[in-house]
């Protein structure tokens, strides 16, 4: 009988001990104080976290806003800890999947420069109860 009570609570336990450590994440991305839209946002995290786990990403409205997404498994946020910040973000990208026809090859000109995305300089450290001000003012390069 007592075995039987205890089952339920170590069931709770999986559920709640094993799963990534996510808090829920918002923001806003600005380029010369103006929004940022359909911009790529990417929180990788930092290599010096114990077990870091998946990335979270988010794509920025008209207003430059967005709110984060694991890349793996279900649920919202990124994880609890510091990242690294990639922004990438194309002239006059919709947000619509390019065609993979040859002939309608589009190229873009990127918005932000390497700073931003492959060399990014930009951290962010997600605290245990979340962010709605993980905001980003860039300037584009000169």
């Amino acid at each position: 009988m007592r075995l039987m009570s205890l089952i339920p609570l170590g069931f709770l336990f999986v559920l709640t001990g094993c799963g990534p450590n996510l808090a829920p994440v918002s923001g806003r991305v600005t380029l010369n104080n103006k929004p940022l839209v359909n911009a790529t946002v990417i929180f990788e995290p930092a290599s010096d976290m114990k077990n870091p786990g998946p990335g979270s990403q988010g794509k920025t409205n008209e207003n430059g806003e967005y709110s984060l997404k694991p890349f793996a498994g279900a649920g919202s946020g990124a994880l609890v800890g510091e990242h690294v910040v990639r922004i990438t973000s194309y002239e006059g990208d919709d947000g619509t999947v390019p065609s993979s026809d040859p002939n309608k090859t589009v190229f873009r000109k990127i918005l932000v420069g390497e700073k931003y995305n492959t060399k990014s300089t930009l951290k962010f450290t997600v605290p245990p109860g979340g962010s709605t001000s993980a905001n980003f003012d860039l300037q584009a390069d000169k």
